[in-house]
């Protein structure tokens, strides 16, 4: 299970009832996913929707936030909560095969562009095929629900 706040955490159990982190070298949380300088996801990373099994691996997508200071993404507007995706190995699920560079899906609805934070806010919380079709729920600014669909 892919989890956490400011990284992605990785955990694991035998029973989906207990469940145990896994751990650094210093037995502190290990990070799977952290904020990358210069990228979209320069300040934080969280999770998404529940990762999914695909033929490209362990696929989550994720909510980053850029940095307000020197280490943000110039492309993207300082403060801004965007949706990036990492696929994880199959065999093995803290091992990343690939992550996007860029965002997904940033704030450019006015919708979207209001709210708590000035920059704007797209935050992926929901993943749900039908019909042939993905539709991806996501907050916009904390204040409403948006939903991209691809097939």
């Amino acid at each position: 299970m892919y989890w956490g706040e400011n990284f992605v955490n990785l955990a694991w159990s035998d029973n989906l009832t207990d469940w145990y982190p896994t751990l650094n070298e210093n037995s502190e949380l290990k990070a799977v996913v952290s904020p990358r300088k210069s990228k979209f996801e320069s300040m934080l990373t969280e999770c998404g929707p529940p990762a999914l099994i695909t033929d490209e691996g362990i696929v989550l997508f994720y909510n980053g936030k850029n940095s307000e200071g020197a280490d943000a993404e110039v492309k993207v507007p300082k403060g801004t909560y965007s949706v990036g995706k990492v696929v994880f190995d199959i065999n093995d699920p803290g091992k990343i095969i690939s992550r996007s560079d860029t965002c997904l899906l940033k704030p450019t609805l006015p919708h979207e562009l209001s709210g708590q934070y000035k920059s704007g806010t797209t935050f992926s919380e929901g993943l749900v095929y039908f019909h042939e079709k993905w539709f991806l729920y996501y907050g916009t600014a904390d204040s409403f629900v948006g939903m991209a669909i691809s097939k």
